[in-house]
């Protein structure tokens, strides 16, 4: 049984980074979020890059922001982004810092339109 004809399987396999590194950190974190948290709407990633921000300026603790990240996941690993943001929010608060709502970064209101 010969495998020489079958197509090889390519796959994307990243190191192990170390989050709060010198280098391009920024990035790092913004691209753990969105691929952890599934954020696969705009409104989604542009949320989590302003909260990227904040963990840059030294607003939001990057430990904290981590640690939310970890508990949506257990809370629902198929669609973690509702229970991070409500929970990052609700944390936030409790120090003192207001965070914006998803419903900011929506491009364009719902609207449904009546059928006749």
């Amino acid at each position: 049984m010969a495998f020489v004809d079958a197509p090889s399987a390519q796959a994307q396999i990243t190191t192990r980074t170390q989050l709060g590194a010198q280098g391009d950190s920024t990035a790092k974190l913004y691209e753990r979020l969105v691929n952890r948290l599934h954020a696969t709407t705009q409104p989604q990633q542009d949320y989590l890059l302003e909260i990227t921000k904040r963990v840059n300026e030294r607003k939001l603790d990057l430990r904290l922001v981590v640690a939310i990240e970890r508990y949506s996941i257990r809370r629902d690993s198929h669609y973690p982004f509702p229970f991070f943001e409500r929970a990052l929010k609700y944390e936030a608060a409790k120090r003192g810092i207001t965070l914006p709502s998803i419903k900011l970064y929506q491009d364009q209101p719902i609207v449904t339109v009546p059928t006749y």
